[in-house]
């Protein structure tokens, strides 16, 4: 799963490369300084949200930012594609239910029911098992590549 101190680190080390402070990467990519604040400290993952304007800002994929990958290369992302398609997707491509889904990842039903209809994304935690459980990376399921 996620290292959240690897994460940090990488942030940091963005942060030092576009000489930015909290407040500067809040105002850059529309969060609160509290925010930006609490990943840095440890104290909290950063929303699926938070995760994809940090990537787009720093034009980097989320796996590297994550600590799933050591390349940094510089990536061109697209822009995200809803995630209840991409989920449909993956679960026809990989001959899986919504049942298989749920046991094996040992998600609620409502939480699948809400990702599917689109009424909510995964945490930045879910997108981790996913990754695993469907072999593929977090840029493939937040639909950036």
């Amino acid at each position: 799963m996620v290292n959240l101190s690897v994460f940090v680190e990488r942030l940091k080390e963005y942060m030092n490369d576009y000489d930015l402070n909290e407040t500067t990467l809040a105002k850059a990519i529309g969060c609160s300084r509290v925010t930006i604040s609490n990943i840095i400290n440890e104290a909290h993952m950063p929303s699926t949200e938070t995760l994809i304007a940090l990537t787009a800002y720093f034009k980097c994929s989320a796996d590297y930012l994550l600590g799933m990958t050591d390349f940094p290369h510089e990536v061109t992302l697209k822009r995200v594609q809803p995630f209840n398609e991409i989920l449909r997707t993956l679960l026809k491509e990989n001959r899986k239910s919504q049942y298989n889904l749920r046991k094996e990842l040992k998600i609620s039903s409502s939480l699948v029911y809400k990702w599917l209809s689109g009424e909510a994304q995964p945490s930045v935690y879910s997108l981790m098992k996913l990754t695993s459980y469907f072999n593929c990376s977090v840029d493939h399921l937040l639909g950036r590549e």
